[in-house]
């Protein structure tokens, strides 16, 4: 009978054991699942296809993807390329200026809209947001065609000037154009975190006699310190997978000069007139992603430290 009873409450406790790991392991798996394939065939595979076919010699005509295998190869080419390191710089660039000058034109916007408390706001707000919504491409086609040699901009300014075709200021304009795109849509998430900042703190502010830029820097920015963090997030995405305002405006000229990590990889890989080496491509792709890995653990480490 005691052994009995001691089977018994063995087969119980494996049942319990059993009903926790269906509980909190396979029905948990079993929901996440559908999302886990989809993240496992659209974008795991092609990361890891993509740094297999970084060691690879691949044109894009030969059926088999891994027939010479070249070793780091790919990488040498892109590390005596100047066109590379200048579309790297690019890049850079476009983060330095969305994360600085795109945001503090948001912020400051919004700030001025949120407590200007004016009548017609929110056609304000709807005007300055509206070109977000367009597609990139098609304001890409408006920018370029106002921005031609004898295009609207150099007419009302009776200049001459070559915008999308000057070595040095094409990768500017270019930024000008993603700013002008973007900047609405930075403002309008800074205008709804506005929205939590403590009125009452602000209108004991006031009394106290504080100005409005000590209110901003000791008030508002604080409170909305997360919101910032998002768009800060938002931007340096945004910035590194920038490609179509770039190949419209500019196709990354003249002369490779406005070129961006995103179009040197297509010049490499897919370009009519590139050299067709979409092993090169992928090695652009893998330091891409690199790149990002890296923003990514630092971003990780300042939380941890409460940033």
């Amino acid at each position: 009978m005691h052994l009995f009873m001691e089977k018994k409450i063995k087969s119980q406790d494996k049942n319990i054991n059993f009903g926790k790991f269906y509980r909190n392991t396979l029905v948990p798996y079993a929901f996440t699942s559908p999302a886990l394939l989809v993240f496992i065939f659209v974008i795991l595979s092609p990361v890891i296809f993509s740094l297999i076919l970084s060691f690879y010699k691949f044109t894009g005509f030969d059926s088999n993807f891994f027939k010479q295998f070249t070793g780091f190869e790919n990488f040498k080419i892109l590390f005596h390329d100047k066109f590379f390191w200048i579309s790297l710089r690019n890049t850079f660039y476009f983060v330095i200026a969305s994360i600085t000058v795109q945001i503090a034109l948001a912020l400051i916007i919004s700030i001025f809209i949120f407590f200007g408390n004016f009548k017609n706001s929110v056609l304000l707000r709807t005007i300055i947001f509206f070109p977000a919504v367009l597609a990139p491409v098609a304001v890409s086609l408006a920018w370029r065609k106002m921005l031609e040699q004898d295009g609207v901009v150099n007419r009302i300014f009776h200049l001459s000037f070559p915008w999308i075709s000057s070595v040095h200021a094409a990768i500017w304009v270019v930024i000008f154009v993603s700013i002008w795109q973007w900047t609405g849509y930075n403002m309008v998430i800074f205008y709804a975190g506005l929205q939590s900042v403590d009125r009452e703190i602000l209108e004991a502010a006031d009394v106290d006699g504080a100005t409005w830029w000590g209110k901003i820097m000791r008030i508002i920015i604080p409170s909305i310190f997360p919101t910032i963090i998002l768009n800060v997030i938002l931007n340096l995405v945004g910035s590194f997978r920038v490609f179509d305002i770039v190949y419209v405006l500019t196709r990354g000229g003249p002369v490779h000069s406005s070129e961006v990590l995103t179009t040197i990889m297509y010049y490499y890989s897919f370009s009519a007139n590139g050299p067709n080496k979409m092993g090169v491509g992928s090695a652009i792709a893998f330091i891409m992603f690199a790149i990002m890995i890296i923003f990514g653990v630092l971003r990780v480490r300042f939380l941890k430290r409460g940033v």
